[in-house]
């Protein structure tokens, strides 16, 4: 099975003080032990690369480098998924769901990964299955 990987769940594992810290560990450990794909996109590494620079500083940065994105696949989102995503994000009007959500959701529609590892709660309202 495949899990796409959103921010939270990012920060969450690098962050020892983000509150869901352990949950997020224990999730990650069983997938790996289940041999689960994992994936994720060039967004969502950018937003959670900012995150951790602004809240933890550059060594967090390098452990997300070192730790992490060996074991996800990068899916790239390209001009026309940003075009896309930009024009439901326009058209919802909604301020909370950034472009980076619209770009993981536009992903998981497309590459029809079946769950996504998140603490993000606008996942669950679009009807994604979430890793619990």
């Amino acid at each position: 099975m495949s899990i796409f990987i959103d921010t939270c769940a990012f920060i969450a594992l690098i962050n020892h003080d983000d509150e869901f810290h352990y949950r997020s560990s224990d999730l990650f450990i069983k997938a790996t032990e289940a041999d689960e794909k994992f994936f994720t996109s060039n967004y969502v590494i950018l937003e959670t690369i900012f995150l951790l620079q602004r809240e933890i500083g550059i060594p967090a940065v390098n452990d997300f480098r070192k730790l992490m994105l060996p074991l996800v696949n990068i899916i790239w989102v390209d001009e026309k998924i940003n075009n896309d995503c930009l024009n439901n994000l326009i058209a919802a009007e909604k301020r909370k769901i950034s472009l980076t959500d619209y770009s993981s959701f536009y992903i998981l529609d497309s590459f029809k990964i079946g769950r996504v590892f998140t603490f993000d709660k606008h996942f669950k309202k679009k009807g994604y299955q979430i890793l619990e």
